[in-house]
């Protein structure tokens, strides 16, 4: 009997051994084609209300954003390396320096740095979420001192994010969010009228 069961935990391991590398690159695929998919918009909230985020997105270079955090809206747009901010005050939109635009689209730039921080994967199958058979994934990363842990349900025909709800730690506090991605190629950033 002993030898049954160690023939058995060998023999997953060395199946789960593969099938997470696969799991692994499949997660990796699905999050490299949304940072490169075309336009997409995003709307994010918090699980316990504190903000919301929506955004559209026209990678790699452009992006506009509204921020709600206690009941204060701000926004921001960026467009070919310029940055403007309307943080909600009343007195409109603003430009920003160059460096914030470039930091606001660093992400499509660190997209490898990201995907190779990925870790504790799991391919979870075919889950029906909202009325929609969506494939889910699970995994943790670490990028930038900010450790989280994500649930992805991607669209099977597509391979795009469909919903991301991911637990943030930051300094010992955590945050849970739940996205919604939508690709949609009519998106257009423009610049804001100052």
């Amino acid at each position: 009997m002993r030898i049954a069961g160690t023939t058995v935990l060998v023999l997953a391991t060395l199946i789960a051994g593969p099938a997470q590398a696969d799991c692994l690159e499949d997660i990796k695929t699905i999050l490299a084609s949304s940072l490169t998919s075309g336009p997409y918009a995003m709307d994010m909230t918090s699980v316990s209300g504190g903000f919301s985020v929506t955004a559209e997105v026209v990678p790699p270079s452009a992006m506009h954003s509204k921020n709600v955090v206690a009941g204060t809206t701000s926004e921001m747009t960026v467009l070919d390396g310029k940055a403007w901010s309307d943080a909600g005050t009343g007195r409109g939109w603003t430009a920003l320096p160059d460096s914030v635009a470039a930091a606001a689209m660093a992400g499509f730039q660190a997209a490898d740095i990201m995907l190779d921080s990925i870790t504790a994967v799991e391919c979870l199958g075919t889950q029906t979420i909202d009325g929609r058979d969506l494939l889910a994934f699970r995994y943790e990363m670490t990028m930038s001192a900010v450790a989280t842990k994500s649930t992805m349900y991607a669209d099977p025909a597509t391979r795009l994010p469909v919903i991301v709800e991911t637990q943030s730690d930051v300094g010992g506090k955590s945050t849970d969010t739940r996205a919604v991605y939508r690709y949609d190629p009519t998106i257009k950033i423009v610049a804001p009228a100052l």
